[in-house]
């Protein structure tokens, strides 16, 4: 694997090359974890992909992912303890999405 350096010298200069790599990488890491995970990998990966895709820059892609991740690990921490007969901190929610709105147009009004 390429040093942070290189890769960011790749990142600028040879995007291409860099996503190769990072491709590469990705599939290596499936392919080392147990065959019965292979599948829910890919999933993660398409779902993490995707995030990357909709994303208007690299910062916006990052925290996407890391909602992602944020998400998985509360429903993890209210299962775990569901199990043990504990409920979840009440103050601990998981990051929500800024909900919709509709904006309306007023017309403009002369000044008097």
């Amino acid at each position: 694997m390429p040093s942070f350096d290189e890769m960011v010298r790749l990142a600028k200069n040879d995007p291409e090359t860099l996503e190769r790599i990072r491709l590469k990488l990705i599939e290596e890491t499936i392919a080392e974890a147990p065959a019965n995970c292979h599948r829910r990998l890919r999933g993660l990966q398409f779902q993490i992909d995707m995030e990357r895709r909709r994303a208007n820059n690299p910062m916006g892609a990052c925290i996407k992912i890391s909602k992602m991740m944020h998400d998985s690990l509360y429903t993890m921490r209210q299962t775990l303890n569901a199990a043990v007969g504990e409920t979840a901190d009440d103050f601990v929610m998981p990051l929500e999405a800024p909900s919709q709105a509709q904006v309306l147009a007023f017309p403009m009004q002369a000044n008097s």
